[in-house]
């Protein structure tokens, strides 16, 4: 069994979200895109944790702000009012014989193979509607201004409860006892793995692995111990201590008190036995809280993971278990950011009552993933969208597997960072990648404002060869909005008969721009753009200075101080292109003054940075 699909409604930034999910989902995306709310969201009905049933009573900043000032408006303007509600509806898919006997109240289709399980945060039963709306409207009379109004008016939340729900008949209350079958764990981004590694309280991780097992299971730590207690007792030294302890006792208490001193090394219970051990680690185990804090993430990640994949036992049954992860890569370098998020999706392959939702800013673990279990949130004109990787890729065909083959291969953790962002530069090589970004700002920047690539969430991306129609098919299916491709014409390149005109007719749309240079190749372009122009060939020649400085002595005295021949000067660097454009990118750091960037770049720039009506696209 596994949530198939979630739709939440009016919860904090999560105002109209829908979203499929798998039995192991990897969810990547910017800040503040909506990643830890839907895990917190699912937690208000899977979550058995003591502070999940307290985080159930919502508070006002739970409910989505644009719905709470809607409903404020509506008030003010003395129309019809709709309270607003907050829903989250979780429909459990594919389950076995015993999953069914649980869900068998909560059924949604007559097939009895979906069910759904509802939170409503809603106006309590009782609560008088109308009277509120007239005492509230009576206390704004006196202002003057639809604002001051909307600020007096007084949020109901106290007059709100929750309810869960099973199936689709709104009466139909889940029962605690089936319920509680269901079972949710979180990790969250923000944890505190020192105080989770001590059991030292009932509500601690390793406390709650510990006293998973019967009581009989640590007779023989009791014994022990009770023996080691009654030799504290018998002590001289510390009963000497005692009696000088109860003397002056004696002396500072009223005389009624007779309270008796003692010590006491455990007591025989054995949660409080339990309470008093904690973990070790290392090849020289010390104390946790003189560990890393990435030693410690590691241990207690891998201390939740065991609570996870072992058997619970036969009492404490628990039909369906589902783990939010958040950031596992916090403070782990890249190797074991890797090695990590392998094993966390190991954990539920396969398996019919585990499903794990990971979340991550990391693109190592991005990279590392299988991209049709990988999905992106983003904020799309204040709305929070979703969107998996490979959504278009559905069916299973030869072009689709040559594609997911090739991205597969290809997106290490370097370019794996297009996935957070929305705008793309795709380039065939390595001296575009060096040189755009500065292009770039020498285009849209001046003395007082400089834009660059980062400040409008684009990312450059080096296909290096491989074809970039295995991008623009991802591209074409949704989530970037903006594409730009520089491509060369070299026509003696292998790219699977795609050239340039091909990505032009086959790919270009309102998202996606093909531009292609005028000569064979981007280097070719610059010297073309910048070789009847004195400035510009001053920089060209300084580059090439730094880059062939036993060469370009003759080269000047050949061309003197007219243009360089385009295939001359070419030569010069064919060999030599990433030297070159390294070091034409010093010049341009040192000085840029009159440098011309090609007119099909400017073109591409131009596309990314337009203006859409009144909006910056």
């Amino acid at each position: 069994m596994y949530i198939s699909h979630i739709k939440i409604q009016n919860y904090r930034n999560l105002q109209d979200f829908e979203m499929e999910l798998k039995p192991f989902t990897l969810i990547i995306g910017e800040n503040n895109s909506g990643k830890t709310n839907l895990l917190t969201a699912l937690s208000l009905i899977f979550s058995q944790d003591i502070t999940a049933f307290r985080n159930r009573v919502l508070e006002q900043d739970d409910i989505n702000y644009k719905s709470i000032q809607a409903f404020k408006a509506k008030v003010v303007s003395g129309g019809d009012v709709v309270f607003p509600a907050v829903k989250i509806e979780a429909t459990l898919a594919d389950m076995t014989e015993e999953q069914e006997a649980v869900c068998g109240d909560w059924f949604i289709d007559k097939e009895l193979t979906k069910a759904k399980l509802t939170y409503v945060f809603h106006p309590r039963t009782g609560f008088k509607q109308d009277d509120w709306l007239s005492s509230q409207r009576d206390k704004i009379q006196s202002f003057a201004t639809t604002e001051e109004k909307t600020k007096q008016i007084d949020f109901p939340i106290k007059k709100y409860e929750y309810t869960i729900l099973g199936g689709d008949d709104p009466t139909n209350r889940c029962d605690p006892y089936f319920l509680k079958m269901l079972k949710m764990e979180m990790l969250d981004a923000l944890r505190d793995a020192k105080k989770e590694l001590v059991a030292s309280g009932e509500y601690r991780l390793l406390f709650r692995i510990l006293n998973r097992k019967e009581e009989t299971e640590y007779s023989e730590i009791k014994e022990h111990l009770l023996a080691l207690d009654k030799k504290v007792k018998d002590n001289p030294v510390l009963n000497n201590i005692k009696a000088e302890i109860a003397g002056l006792l004696d002396i500072i208490s009223l005389q009624e008190d007779k309270s008796v001193v003692d010590f006491s090394f455990s007591t025989p219970e054995t949660s409080d036995i339990l309470k008093k051990l904690g973990l070790r680690y290392g090849e020289d185990p010390i104390g946790i809280e003189r560990n890393g804090l990435g030693r410690n993430n590691l241990l207690y990640i891998s201390l939740l993971l065991s609570h996870f994949s072992s058997k619970p036992d036969d009492s404490d049954y628990i039909a369906f278990r589902l783990l939010g992860v958040e950031e596992p890569e916090a403070h782990l370098h890249p190797h074991l950011q890797d090695h990590l998020a392998e094993n966390i999706r190991e954990l539920a392959k396969g398996k019919r009552d585990l499903q794990v939702l990971m979340t991550s800013h990391s693109a190592h673990i991005a990279s590392s993933s299988d991209f049709r279990d990988t999905a992106i949130l983003y904020n799309e004109g204040g709305k929070i969208n979703n969107h998996f990787i490979l959504k278009g890729f559905d069916e299973i065909n030869a072009e689709n597997k040559k594609s997911i083959h090739y991205l597969r291969k290809f997106l290490d953790a370097t370019k794996s960072t297009m996935f957070f962002a929305r705008k793309l530069i795709l380039v065939e090589g390595i001296s575009e990648q060096i040189l755009i970004p500065k292009f770039f700002e020498l285009y849209t920047g001046n003395s007082d404002t400089l834009l660059t690539l980062e400040k409008i969430g684009c990312n450059i991306v080096n296909v290096t060869g491989v074809p970039f129609k295995h991008f623009l098919r991802v591209i074409q299916n949704g989530y970037f909005i903006k594409c730009l491709v520089l491509t060369d014409r070299d026509s003696s390149k292998k790219d699977e008969g795609n050239r340039a005109e091909n990505l032009k007719k086959d790919y270009e749309s309102n998202v996606i721009y093909v531009s292609m240079t005028t000569q064979t190749t981007f280097e070719e372009d610059i010297i073309e753009a910048n070789n009847n122009d004195k400035a510009g060939r001053k920089y060209l020649l300084l580059a090439l200075e730094r880059t062939r400085p036993n060469k370009v002595k003759l080269f000047k005295k050949q061309i003197g101080n007219g243009d360089s021949n385009i295939e001359s000067f070419f030569e010069m660097i064919k060999l030599f292109k990433s030297e070159f454009t390294l070091n034409l990118l010093d010049v341009l750091d040192e000085q840029c003054d009159g440098f011309i960037i090609p007119e099909y770049i400017k073109d591409g720039f131009n596309f990314l940075i337009k203006y859409d009506g009144n909006k910056k696209s």
